[in-house]
């Protein structure tokens, strides 16, 4: 009898074990899916986490600190985030996470200006792909901020390169968040090469996965999107609806740089209507916060249209002076993105 008790007890004790280790697994997933788009929510979840560290598996903890890297890119502490994913890329034992970090880490370091160091970083995530092992979040991950980093350098067919990898790695899984995404991205650096057929195909496919998703940030640019393919097929007014119908949901959201391209193409609609009040109001709202978050291609983008705006209103010194702003921004983003194809230059040859 007694020894029937001790099995009862440690099976009982395996059971708990395994039911934390599931719970803990069940928290890192929620992380993955609401890291950007419930960022409170996240650093929620990571906080108990770090409060339960102990009780950790290995690769739950390495994944603790990764999202922890994130968590701080993304209220801005890069020095903080890129020495959390440093020491993680150099010791880790999950050569999946050292990939998956590299891509993270090198979209930092672009958006810090460390160009050199952005494409090493991104020169290695790529040299891990192929050795990923199978995970649903993982390789669609990195795959995703590699899409970013090249889109980011205006290396467009770089990024839709990726960004193909990454739809073909997601329609395995069909997890509604990743298609959305992926869909999105490839949508949206299609229309900027002008390839509009397949731009609208798959803008359809992100909004329909996006819908499904219900993720807040996602939806907003997937909507963002089919207004600009419906301003290109002269349909303003309908794009305006949609826009004015979502605006209260994108504020209520409070993610300032979704906020702000929302804005853009709310602005913009309105200066291609002709309603230069509204207008000149969403735009120079729009301006302050572009200037907030220090986004020089927001401000060039917006300067263009308040110059329109001022010169149609017939207010001409300002329109002057938005024009003359554009022209400087659009040179200092030249400059800025012939640096990095430079950096990606030097950083290939060492291959």
């Amino acid at each position: 009898m007694k020894s029937i008790g001790l099995i009862t007890i440690i099976f009982s004790f395996l059971t708990i074990t395994v039911s934390n280790a599931q719970n803990y697994d069940s928290i890192l997933e929620s992380i993955e899916i609401n890291k950007t788009s419930n960022v409170d929510l996240a650093k929620e979840s990571i906080a108990l986490l770090e409060a339960n560290y102990n009780k950790l598996s290995l690769e739950q903890k390495e994944l603790t600190i990764f999202f922890k890297g994130h968590a701080l890119a993304l209220e801005g502490k890069f020095d903080d985030s890129t020495q959390q994913l440093e020491e993680l890329i150099r010791s880790s034992k999950y050569e999946t996470l050292v990939t998956r970090s590299h891509a993270l880490v090198s979209n930092i370091y672009l958006f810090a200006g460390d160009y050199e160091q952005a494409y090493q970083h991104a020169s290695d995530a790529t040299d891990g792909l192929e050795s990923m092992d199978y995970h649903p979040w993982h390789k669609y991950a990195a795959l995703q901020n590699l899409t970013s980093l090249y889109r980011q350098s205006g290396m467009t067919n770089t990024a839709i390169g990726y960004a193909r990898q990454m739809l073909k790695v997601v329609s395995q899984n069909k997890h509604p968040l990743q298609l959305c995404g992926s869909y999105f991205e490839l949508a949206d650096l299609e229309l900027s090469i002008k390839n509009v057929d397949m731009a609208r195909i798959h803008s359809e496919e992100a909004m329909l996965h996006c819908t499904e998703a219900n993720d807040p940030i996602y939806y907003t640019l997937a909507l963002d999107l089919q207004t600009k393919l419906m301003a290109q097929s002269n349909k303003s007014d309908k794009a305006l609806e949609l826009l004015k119908e979502h605006y209260p949901v994108v504020m209520s959201v409070d993610y300032k740089t979704m906020t702000n391209v929302f804005e853009i193409r709310l602005a913009s609609t309105y200066l291609e209507l002709k309603d230069f009040t509204n207008a000149k109001n969403i735009a120079e709202l729009a301006y302050h916060r572009a200037e907030e978050l220090n986004d020089k291609v927001r401000l060039m983008e917006l300067s263009q249209i308040l110059a329109s705006v001022y010169s149609e209103t017939g207010e001409l010194k300002k329109a002057v002076e938005y024009y003359h702003q554009y022209i400087q921004l659009e040179k200092e983003i030249d400059i800025m993105t012939n640096k990095r194809k430079m950096a990606y230059y030097l950083v290939s040859r060492r291959k």
